[in-house]
């Protein structure tokens, strides 16, 4: 199973509670059901994202505050999941901003630099994590019986700095510390990095947009690379026309744009 970004446009109507009118828009598609066709089954467990990680909606100037805006579930653990000062997850097209489709994911990175050199003004300098994995491969001592280096990488993330640094949601999730296998764990990319802030945020920006599912406001669900579904048929059988699928590759930005300024628009991720 694997998991998936949709966005999902609904009805200005739909302010007052956007919850129930995601649940009945996405009702359709939910694969743990006998209720459904198996070929409509899109997921089978959702959160509202992308305001802690950029993978959301740039928010138009006048707006940062908005309480129309639309923010992340909790974390997993409860934890709350702040939005980036200038992202969302969600909220009326009229109060996004769509001028660049890279603005929300700059505005991340920019919040996941500015926080590294925030913290690290306050915290000791931290040992590379290069350090420790040369200690765990090298040093018979230094983590003895540590096969799979949980206890090296528990002891680079204990550092004060690198664990209130990866703690933070700004940190985007970016630094893998797991197994140490011929490529070895990931550092976060802030960590060391010798160009200005400027160019970190090129650097991490340079793909352009994610890519994202789009759900329009009359039950179909568009995907790249495959046929348009519709919530009210079977999808063998649906007489409809799909509409004309957007662009992909950033490309649905434009679509979501046109769309009437008071249709909300959410950013959700889904395990399918």
């Amino acid at each position: 199973m694997a998991g998936l970004w949709v966005t999902v446009c609904l009805p200005g109507e739909a302010a007052g509670d956007v919850e129930e009118a995601l649940s009945k828009a996405l009702a359709p598609f939910f694969m743990d059901t006998d209720d459904n066709p198996v070929d409509r089954g899109m997921w089978d467990a959702r959160r509202v994202a992308g305001g802690s990680s950029g993978r959301g909606f740039a928010v138009a100037p006048g707006y940062w505050d908005d309480p129309r805006l639309v923010h992340d579930d909790p974390g997993s653990d409860g934890s709350p999941l702040p939005s980036v000062p200038g992202v969302c997850a969600g909220g009326p097209r009229a109060l996004l901003d769509f001028s660049r489709p890279a603005l929300a994911s700059e505005r991340a990175v920019a919040a996941s630099w500015d926080l590294w050199h925030s913290l690290s003004a306050l915290h000791p300098p931290a040992i590379p994590l290069a350090v420790f994995v040369d200690r765990w491969w090298n040093d018979p001592d230094a983590f003895p019986g540590d096969r799979w280096g949980d206890e090296m990488l528990a002891a680079y993330r204990n550092q004060p700095l690198i664990k209130a640094y990866l703690d933070h949601p700004f940190s985007l999730g970016l630094g893998h510390l797991q197994f140490v296998g011929p490529s070895g764990p990931l550092e976060h990319p802030v960590m060391g990095f010798e160009g200005t802030r400027a160019e970190y945020i090129g650097k991490l920006t340079a793909s352009g947009p994610p890519c994202t599912d789009v759900l329009t406001e009359d039950g179909w669900w568009l995907e790249r690379g495959a046929d348009a579904v519709h919530a009210f048929c079977e999808p063998d059988t649906c007489p409809h026309d799909p509409p004309e699928p957007p662009a992909w590759h950033g490309g649905e930005a434009a679509y979501l744009a046109d769309l009437p300024g008071d249709t909300i628009l959410v950013r959700l991720r889904c395990h399918a």
